[in-house]
């Protein structure tokens, strides 16, 4: 089975990130797969895909319209026709989808969180497949897109990988660190999280030096969330890292995760943190509603996310002991449910449907 991939952009991001490991389970199971985006952007992720040895190519060197965009996806795909466009983010869901209407391909799109744009709402049934990065992603498109529970699978885009690990877990005797990695944009509501720290010193000042909180990632608010630091005189606490070309050594240096995220998908970040033996702290946003369990695997927090910060971060240092056994068990939980033959399984269980679909 012939495929092209299409995806918004190569920027660093959670949805391109996962494109080599998609890729590798697709062309294990017999297909061949090319990667198609719309625009470069910062292109990171082109080294990811470089590494892995696929193929990709950029229609334009800037951003367009979109439009264009399928202009130039159609030429693209006449000179080189798959069988299937699997699309990916919704900027590249709606082009790809566009395209197969011109071009008679069926399309699969991947949904990687529950939340749904205008034209993804009217245009969902151009899509032949959704495929839900986890389950409450799966609800959301059955329940509040309607797509018939039919055209909807679910694969977790996430494998764990417990190769490298906490070994020494805080216990009260230097600072804790909090860390955090994602895009600094709306949705990851790292101003909220900087609001409840400030909100924390205030009412504990004692451990103003007792914890140092990080975030590692780029975007549009770095500006806005530098200023809030500044204005609560959080220098000394709060670094803003930029982009980490090391996720792996980056969570190693953590003592705890966290996830404050208005919404999410799988939430790739979070889970990778779990793995490495991180409790996470997190609202229940995407998968994080079945990963991060109370009293468990972290602490979740509901209702006032601000307030519900604070509280969490009295309830660690009153009781020290809940970092190590919290991170433990989040570690077996990842191990099991997102094992590598459960990546596969889920992968070849959507070819075979889609196999089925073209006959």
């Amino acid at each position: 089975m012939k495929i092209s991939y299409i995806v918004t952009s190569l920027e660093n991001g959670g949805a391109q990130l996962t494109i080599p490991p998609v890729l590798a389970c697709l062309r294990r199971h017999d297909c061949d797969v090319s990667v198609i985006a719309c625009e470069p952007r910062d292109m990171k992720a082109a080294e990811k895909l470089d590494a892995a040895g696929i193929p990709y190519s950029v229609l334009f060197n800037r951003k367009r319209n979109k439009l264009t965009y399928v202009a130039g996806l159609v030429k693209a795909l006449r000179a080189d026709r798959p069988d299937i466009i699997w699309t990916s983010l919704s900027v590249a869901t709606l082009v790809g989808q566009l395209a197969g209407k011109i071009l008679g391909i069926p399309v699969v799109s991947w949904k990687n969180n529950a939340e749904a744009r205008l034209y993804t709402q009217l245009c969902r049934n151009l899509t032949r497949l959704w495929v839900a990065d986890s389950a409450m992603v799966a609800t959301f498109l059955r329940q509040t897109m309607h797509i018939p529970a039919q055209r909807v699978m679910t694969w977790p885009l996430y494998c764990s990988d417990t190769s490298s690990f906490i070994t020494s877990y805080w216990d009260d005797s230097r600072p804790l660190r909090l860390g955090s990695m994602g895009r600094l944009r709306e949705q990851k509501n790292y101003t909220v999280l900087i609001d409840a720290l400030h909100g924390f010193l205030q009412k504990n000042p004692q451990y103003a030096t007792r914890l140092t909180l990080s975030i590692a990632g780029e975007g549009p608010l770095r500006e806005e969330l530098q200023s809030r630091i500044n204005q609560y005189d959080l220098q000394n606490v709060v670094q803003l890292l930029g982009y980490n070309e090391d996720p792996k050594s980056y969570l190693q240096s953590l003592d705890v995760y966290l996830q404050p995220s208005l919404f999410e998908g799988m939430c790739l970040a979070a889970h990778e943190a779990m793995a490495m033996g991180l409790p996470v702290i997190a609202t229940p946003a995407g998968e994080l509603a079945f990963s991060v369990k109370a009293d468990q695997t972290g602490f979740v927090l509901h209702g006032n996310t601000e307030q519900a910060l604070i509280t969490t971060l009295e309830s660690i240092f009153s009781t020290p002991k809940l970092v190590a056994q919290y991170g433990t068990a989040a570690r077996d939980f990842v191990s099991h449910k997102f094992s590598e033959q459960a990546f596969d399984q889920a992968g070849a269980d959507i070819l075979q449907h889609i196999k089925n679909m073209l006959r």
